[in-house]
């Protein structure tokens, strides 16, 4: 249930809140979960908002930082859950 707020209000951010709202909600889900949907938010947000050629020659920005951050706080997510 939680997860699912903080899912529906990340994917929600990204239309109407500033641009520091949707990090800090994928934060709060990679530490605790283990949510692929954080790189379907990244996703979107490189639909959305990132020109055709990225950002300095980086072609995914938000996507690979979503993946960085899913595979990043995975040893910090089991040493919290155990």
């Amino acid at each position: 249930m939680i997860r699912a707020f903080i899912v529906g209000l990340s994917f929600a951010s990204v239309l109407f809140a500033p641009p520091w709202l949707p990090l800090i909600g994928a934060g709060m889900l990679t530490v605790r979960f283990r949510a692929w949907e954080v790189i379907a938010l990244g996703a979107l947000i490189d639909l959305l908002y990132v020109p055709p050629g990225g950002f300095f020659g980086i072609p995914i920005p938000a996507t690979l930082t979503a993946f960085i951050l899913l595979a990043g706080f995975e040893p910090i997510r089991r040493k919290l859950l155990v």
